[in-house]
């Protein structure tokens, strides 16, 4: 049953939104255990139950909220040290023979991520954020806290051929992890799949491309007037395009989309929105992200994903 907000007519703009189905299919809290290592700016394996979380079509841009504290009732009898849930958003999901191994990241969210770049630019999240540092020092085996999966993830297209990911990883490194399961979803369905990446320097992409399907199409820009140029050149072709920018650049890829193909069609281009998620059900409002037309949603419940028309004019 879906959690009512008793202030969310006071948004204008959320009753374009009022069909989301969000988190009717979030679980009760559950356990998972760490299967690899948390490392700053890197996926981490969880092990979690197998067939305790429905079958989704697409897992991008789904995402768990991890208690970031004692995770046993016995051993909070002794530590009370414990921080919000953070958000780990889904970049995988494996079927094992007993259980399933899910891929996770860390979000930075807009709080956390102008913390993380006064702190510690090169070395990721884990150093900024108190929670996800707690995560960082936990050991393979331990457990953890769960609590989902939430959120209204992407959704491609029956007649998609042609995908276009773009990824500005200079605004945020885990926009490359986040779009990575679309790779995969795209190729099975027999589509063609470009990813378009925008990093600051060379190193930083030369890392991601190994974990790419060799099928993927990778371009790369360092650059403001390269990205926009090869935006433009590609949008020209695809039949989907699935983003992960900075909320600055919303209307400047809308104008894009609409010099390019003359007119925008419902879903043609989704974004997945950087937003800081908290409860997962629209109770706290710290997701709340403004919208087109002067309106404001709360991200968590009606997001991550939006449409690109929804957040644009």
């Amino acid at each position: 049953m879906k959690a009512r907000n008793p202030q969310a007519r006071d948004h204008a703009g959320e009753q374009q939104f009022a069909g989301a189905n969000t988190h009717s299919d979030a679980l009760p809290p559950i356990i998972g255990h760490l299967d690899s290592a948390v490392l700053p700016g890197q996926t981490f394996a969880v092990r979690l139950p197998a067939n305790l979380i429905p079958q989704f079509p697409i897992v991008g841009g789904r995402y768990f909220l991890v208690r970031c504290g004692c995770p046993a009732v016995t051993e909070g009898e002794v530590d009370w040290t414990h921080h919000l849930r953070r958000p780990l958003f889904v970049c995988g999901r494996q079927k094992m023979d007993r259980d399933e191994r899910w891929l996770l990241i860390p979000s930075i969210g807009r709080i956390d991520r102008r913390n993380d770049r006064e702190s510690s630019p090169a070395k990721g999240q884990h150093g900024a954020d108190a929670g996800y540092a707690w995560l960082a020092k936990q050991e393979i085996g331990d457990p953890l806290d769960l609590l989902g999966p939430f959120g209204n993830g992407f959704s491609l297209l029956p007649e998609m051929q042609n995908l276009l990911l773009l990824a500005d990883i200079e605004d945020d490194p885990a926009w490359f992890w986040k779009l990575l399961p679309l790779c995969e979803q795209a190729l099975d369905k027999g589509g063609r799949v470009t990813y378009l990446i925008r990093a600051a320097n060379e190193e930083s992409i030369a890392g991601l491309v190994p974990f790419l399907p060799v099928q993927v199409e990778v371009r790369t820009t360092l650059g403001a007037s390269q990205w926009l140029e090869q935006v433009g050149s590609t949008l020209a072709w695809a039949d989907q395009v699935c983003a992960g920018v900075p909320a600055e650049s919303y209307g400047e890829l809308l104008t894009l989309v609409r010099t390019t193909r003359f007119r925008v069609d419902r879903n043609f281009a989704q974004v997945l929105v950087n937003a800081d998620l908290l409860c997962g059900v629209g109770a706290c409002l710290v997701c709340v992200i403004p919208i087109a037309r002067g309106g404001l949603t709360r991200a968590c419940v009606h997001g991550p994903v939006f449409d690109l028309t929804d957040l644009a004019e």
